[in-house]
């Protein structure tokens, strides 16, 4: 870290949070189970409330604990008895795949290349689709129709549809999401520049989407 990062400031609380980022839809929350069965609550009540079924959760960088949320908020809809799809939408670096143990196979990219797709059962009101095996540029596979009309088919068996997109340093994947959206659930670790965090809301503002949720990781 050089000497002119110790000196930007650092976010290390809701309130810097809010300060930066701007007021969420839902109220900034610590990355705890407690916090998340209500979050939940929440978001079923005021975005997966029959006109919207999609959610991106986004980050500012890699190992902000954004896959891990994706996944402990999927399980928790469907222990609720909410019918949940988690798409792994990173395709630059996936995770869900060796998290719920299935096969990288017959994933989002595959099905975006016009090969098969293939949603694994991980439990009660729970699939995953995999990223699956990237032959192209993940942008260019995003980028796609076919990805439009996907997640508008997704949204009729499933009420919620969670993806979990690669970190906004990586590229602008999440920005397609979050346009197909509406809006995002943002993840923010704990001591985050502010200057990033502040790129990644005009990012959004860019797209003409909100920022649905925000979910603070202090660990």
């Amino acid at each position: 870290m050089s000497l002119i990062d110790l000196h930007r400031p650092r976010i290390r609380s809701e309130r810097e949070l809010n300060a930066v980022f701007g007021e969420p839809l839902l109220a900034a929350r610590p990355l705890v189970p407690e916090a998340l069965r209500a979050l939940a609550h929440q978001l079923l009540a005021y975005w997966f409330n029959g006109r919207r079924s999609l959610l991106p959760v986004i980050s500012a960088r890699a190992q902000d604990g954004r896959s891990s949320l994706a996944a402990e908020l999927a399980r928790t809809f469907a222990a609720m008895g909410q019918r949940t799809l988690l798409i792994d939408a990173d395709l630059r670096a996936p995770s869900l795949h060796s998290r719920f143990s299935i096969g990288n196979k017959g994933g989002l990219a595959d099905f975006l290349d016009g090969r098969g797709v293939r949603l694994a059962a991980c439990g009660d009101n729970l699939a995953v689709l995999a990223a699956g095996k990237v032959r192209e540029d993940p942008l260019e596979l995003l980028s796609r129709e076919r990805l439009r009309r996907f997640l508008a088919a997704a949204g009729r068996p499933f009420r919620v549809v969670i993806a979990d997109t690669p970190a906004a340093s990586r590229g602008p994947d999440h920005e397609m999401f979050s346009a197909l959206a509406g809006g995002a659930l943002v993840v923010i670790r704990k001591g985050e520049d502010a200057r990033r965090l502040a790129g990644l809301r005009r990012r959004l503002a860019r797209c003409a989407a909100r920022p649905v949720a925000a979910v603070f990781n202090y660990t």
